[in-house]
C-alpha cells in the first residue's frame, strides 16, 4: 500500500529530495524577469500544491494506475512526465511543505491531516522515480548527474536512424532549436515545463549519445492554457533531437533537465543527428524539412504570446504561471484516464491572501533555508523531516 512506510523510512527519503532539490534551487540564482514574477508565482502554486491540492489529486490517481507504471510508461522519446517532471512531483510539494511550516514555526506544528499525507507523497514519489530510473536512485543528482532513462529498443531505434550531419544542418539545427527553446520557455511563462534534457548514453570512441527535447508542442489538438490557443501551430505535436557529440570536455545533466555542457556551444562537436516525434505510444522519424515549419511556428508564437503578455499586470501574470504549475499535473492523470474526473487551477480559497503577499516580496521567506551552509541543511533539511 503506497505511504505504508515508517518515519524512519520517510525522512530518509525526504532528506534525499531535500538535499537534491537545495543543490539544484541554490545553484537558479536569477528566476526573476522583467516580464514574469516567477519565484513569486512559484512561491503562490507550491503553496497551493502542499495544502491537500496534489495529495488529493494522486490519491485518486493510485486507483487507477501505480507509481510504478508511471515511471516505467515514461521511459520514452518525448515523454511527459520526465526527467523533470519526476523531480517536480516532490521538488514543489516539498517546496510548499517548506513554507508552510516554516509559517507554522516548524515541523512540529504542521496539521495532523498533513502528516498523514507526507508518507504518501514520498513513497509515491520514490516508486514512481526508481521506475523510471529503473534504479534505487531517483534522482538525476544521485545518478552521477546522468540522466540516462531510455530503454535499449528505443535506444537500438534511436541509433538506426542516425545520419551524419553537415554544416548546413548544423546551422539549421542550432537556430531551429534556439528559437523553441525560447518560445517554450515564454510559452510556459518562463519555465522549463515542455524542454527536456537527457543523457549521456555511450556511443563510441569518446562519443556520446544525448537528447534535446521540446514536448509538448501546440500543434492546436489540445488546449490547456488560454493564451497557448495562438494563430501560430507547431507541425508536430512534439520533437526529440537526438545527437551524437564527440571530445567534450563536461557533460552534467540536473533534475531540471537540463544539460550544462563544456563547451557551453557545442554544435560543432555535433557528428550525427536523428528528428523523432510521438503519437500516443507511436514513435516516428520526422524529416530533416519540417524545421523550416518549426522554426517559423516558434518565431511567430514567441511575437504573439510577447504581445498579450505585455499587456498583463503583474497579478495576472502571477496567476498564469502557477497555472503552469497547477495545471501541469494533467500529464501525470492522463495515464489513469482521470484529467476530466478532478479539478485542475489556482483555487484562490486556498492562497489568495498569497497573491499579493508574494507579489510584494518576491517570494517567501522560508526559501532561505535553500541557501544555508551544507553543514546546516544536512542538519535540518530545508523541506523537514517528518514528526510522528
Amino acid at each position: 500500500m503506497i505511504g505504508d512506510i515508517s518515519t524512519q523510512e520517510a525522512n530518509t527519503l525526504l532528506r534525499r529530495a531535500s538535499a537534491a532539490s537545495t543543490y539544484l534551487l541554490s545553484q537558479r540564482t536569477a528566476l526573476e524577469s522583467k516580464l514574469f514574477p516567477v519565484t513569486a508565482y512559484n512561491s503562490v502554486a507550491c503553496a497551493q500544491i502542499y495544502r491537500d491540492y496534489q495529495y488529493n489529486m494522486f490519491k485518486e490517481l493510485a486507483k487507477h494506475i501505480s507509481p510504478e507504471e508511471i515511471g516505467k510508461r515514461s521511459r520514452t522519446l518525448a515523454a511527459y512526465p520526465n526527467i523533470l517532471g519526476v523531480w517536480a512531483f516532490i521538488g514543489l510539494w516539498g517546496l510548499g511543505r517548506m513554507q508552510d511550516l516554516f509559517d507554522a514555526g516548524g515541523a512540529e506544528n504542521e496539521l495532523p491531516e498533513r502528516r498523514k499525507q507526507v508518507k504518501f507523497m514520498i513513497d509515491f514519489w520514490y516508486r514512481m522515480a526508481t521506475s523510471y530510473y529503473n534504479s534505487d536512485k531517483p534522482l538525476a543528482a544521485e545518478n552521477n548527474d546522468t540522466a540516462c532513462v531510455l530503454p535499449a529498443n528505443i535506444l537500438d531505434m534511436v541509433k538506426q536512424e542516425l545520419q551524419p550531419i553537415d554544416q548546413d544542418q548544423r546551422g539549421k539545427l542550432k537556430r531551429t532549436m534556439a528559437q523553441l527553446y525560447l518560445a517554450e520557455f515564454l510559452s510556459y511563462c518562463e519555465c522549463r515545463a515542455s524542454i527536456h534534457e537527457m543523457g549521456p548514453y555511450p556511443f563510441g570512441d569518446n562519443e556520446y549519445l544525448i537528447f534535446r527535447e521540446f514536448s509538448p508542442l501546440y500543434d492546436g489538438s489540445r488546449l490547456i492554457w488560454d493564451w497557448h490557443n495562438t494563430k501560430a501551430k507547431s507541425p508536430v505535436p512534439n520533437l526529440s533531437v537526438a545527437l551524437v557529440v564527440k571530445d567534450m570536455d563536461e557533460m552534467v545533466f540536473t533534475d531540471f533537465a537540463t544539460l550544462f555542457p563544456k563547451p557551453e556551444d557545442y554544435s560543432e562537436h555535433i557528428t550525427q543527428f536523428a528528428l523523432f516525434s510521438r503519437y500516443d505510444d507511436n514513435i516516428e522519424t520526422t524529416p530533416f524539412s519540417v524545421l523550416a515549419d518549426l522554426e517559423k511556428f516558434a518565431t511567430d508564437i514567441q511575437t504573439e504570446l510577447y504581445l498579450e503578455f505585455a499587456e498583463w499586470d503583474d497579478v495576472k501574470r502571477l496567476k498564469a504561471g502557477s497555472s503552469v504549475f497547477l495545471k501541469w499535473f494533467y500529464i501525470f492523470t492522463d495515464m489513469g484516464n482521470i484529467t476530466n474526473k478532478v479539478t485542475m487551477g489556482l483555487d484562490e480559497d486556498k492562497v489568495g491572501d498569497y497573491i499579493q503577499l508574494m507579489l510584494n516580496s518576491m517570494g517567501h521567506p522560508a526559501w532561505a533555508r535553500l541557501f544555508r551552509s551544507k553543514e546546516e541543511c544536512d542538519k535540518d533539511p530545508s523541506f523537514y523531516e517528518l514528526l510522528d
